[in-house]
């Protein structure tokens, strides 16, 4: 659980902390689920994570460390993958993470921890411009745009066993779905699912909101040991990092987790956060500095 633990307190105590250091990766994904061409973006480790494609698959958007002084400070970065330039999209006193489409397509969505700590959703539009998305609810960690301008919310809690995850209606409508959970959230395509993870007996195991009939359900199917983070390859097939390899389960099938990509050989410490293009033909990841 130790693990866990840390990889939670990233977005609970940004400020005055030193944060993991990561090398963030974009590679070329082909037909046979090989990764070729793989660039590291950032020069040296740093804080960078959180990557996600622009909807034209020509840029990448993540999470950079701008460390100011003492402080730990975080901005949002645009990285053009034709010219293979970076910029800052944003430049602010506050610390943003999460970059995550809109789903009009106006910008992105960010984590803003606020002067006095709070946390909300804000967006950043594609001058860089920032303003508040969501006055309530605080103490947002991570988020997920659904199908209907509705929203899966990682709310954090007094503790870690605290944290929640939430559902957010287009009304503004909150409702509790689980405590004691993990960092992943993610919208099954083609539906009104929303998959999240709950931690049982140290253990993260799948669980699943389902809008149309408002219920919430554990399955027990745990994620591979040190699996955190998720994506979905297709409306049956959901993809998970856990060491240096992806793995994959079919909604479908009757059979656990099987072997998707070994990315061993491009990071040789452990995956976590990963990105998949709409056209899946790039793949992005974060690798353990």
């Amino acid at each position: 659980m130790r693990l866990l633990s840390l990889a939670l307190t990233v977005m609970a105590l940004p400020v005055a902390a030193a944060l993991p250091q990561y090398n963030l990766y974009l590679a070329d994904l082909n037909n046979d689920l090989s990764v070729t061409n793989a660039i590291k973006i950032n020069e040296t480790p740093t804080y960078v994570n959180q990557p996600a494609f622009s909807q034209d698959s020509k840029s990448l958007f993540f999470t950079l460390e701008q460390g100011k002084d003492l402080a730990v400070q975080t901005d949002i970065a645009r990285y053009d993958i034709a010219d293979r330039k970076q910029q800052a999209l944003t430049n602010t006193a506050l610390s943003e993470y999460s970059p995550t489409l809109l789903p009009d397509g106006s910008g992105v969505s960010v984590v803003v921890v606020e002067a006095d700590q709070t946390q909300r959703l804000w967006k950043v539009d594609a001058q860089g411009q920032t303003s508040v998305l969501k006055v309530e609810p605080k103490a947002v960690g991570y988020h997920a745009w659904g199908p209907d301008q509705d929203l899966l919310l990682f709310i954090l809690g007094d503790k870690e066993d605290n944290h929640t995850v939430r559902y957010l209606d287009k009304a503004g409508k909150l409702t509790t779905l689980a405590t004691n959970v993990g960092r992943a959230l993610s919208w099954q395509p083609g539906s009104q699912k929303a998959y999240y993870t709950e931690v049982k007996q140290g253990q993260l195991y799948l669980s699943l909101y389902d809008v149309k009939t408002k219920t919430p359900t554990q399955t027990t199917l745990a994620l591979p040991a040190g699996g955190q983070d998720f994506v979905w390859w297709s409306e049956d097939t959901l993809l998970v990092s856990a060491g240096t390899k992806i793995y994959q389960w079919q909604v479908t099938a009757k059979q656990g987790w099987t072997l998707w990509l070994d990315l061993s050989k491009n990071c040789g410490t452990e995956v976590s956060r990963f990105a998949l293009n709409r056209q899946r033909s790039q793949l992005a990841f974060v690798c353990k500095a």
